[in-house]
């Protein structure tokens, strides 16, 4: 898959279905291997762009999520989580939903439990923040194409280990219902949340290029904890 953004073309890094059964509910439920997702990583739109988002340590990704399902659990991507960046706080990360419907299934870690685990459901032009020190999954739970597009720190790799053990976030989403994961052992109850576009963008948060400073909170985030507090409310 190839992906065009203003005058540029990039290509497409795919998961394919079997990259996925280390952390599917019912690997075996895969009886043909298909292509799961695609990713378009460091994606802009000009040089300029480029340079300008480079020189502050940031990304801007891509992702489509085709609609389907592995044993009538609905498609997802890998999860992971982040490293360190500083004062005991891993690098967050900001997504919006650009195309269909997502879940964005976040579980926060504490020694060898999970101590909150929050589901947030997002439409078009919703934008949901992973705050620092949380592990995250993003699902397509409906019949539509999901494309996603966010902003990272550039400057890290992911940490999929821990989903890789547990074979899969805390919870799994199967047939529109949520399924506690065995594997944890004890896991809270999910919360459910609403996100809030605290950028007030309207469109596409690539727009956020042009106003890059407000960014900041992805590489220092013990400097802008206050953001990650108005992050997403609580769905009563």
């Amino acid at each position: 898959m190839e992906f065009s953004f203003g005058d540029k073309k990039f290509n497409a890094e795919v998961r394919k279905a079997s990259d996925l059964k280390p952390v599917l509910a019912f690997p075996e439920a895969l009886k043909e291997d298909f292509d799961a997702y695609f990713m378009f990583r460091d994606s802009y739109k000009t040089e300029k762009d480029r340079k300008r988002i480079e020189e502050v340590g940031l990304r801007y990704d891509y992702t489509v999520i085709p609609p389907n399902n592995i044993g009538g659990e609905s498609i997802k991507t890998y999860g992971h989580y982040h490293p360190e960046a500083e004062d005991g706080y891993t690098y967050p990360e900001v997504y919006q939903v650009l195309e269909g419907e997502a879940i964005f299934l976040i579980q926060k870690p504490e020694n060898d439990r999970i101590v909150d685990a929050v589901a947030i459901p997002a439409k078009k032009g919703d934008v949901v923040i992973i705050p620092p020190n949380y592990g995250h999954v993003t699902i397509n739970p409906t019949e539509k194409e999901l494309v996603t597009a966010n902003w990272v720190c550039r400057d890290f790799k992911s940490i999929y280990d821990p989903y890789t053990e547990k074979r899969g976030a805390c919870y799994y989403y199967i047939e529109g219902k949520w399924v506690k994961n065995e594997n944890y052992g004890e896991v809270p109850e999910l919360r459910f949340a609403k996100p809030v576009n605290i950028f007030g963008v309207e469109g596409n948060m690539y727009s956020l290029a042009k106003d890059i400073e407000k960014l900041e909170f992805l590489t220092k985030p013990g400097k802008h904890l206050d953001v990650f507090k108005k992050a997403f409310e609580p769905i009563s």
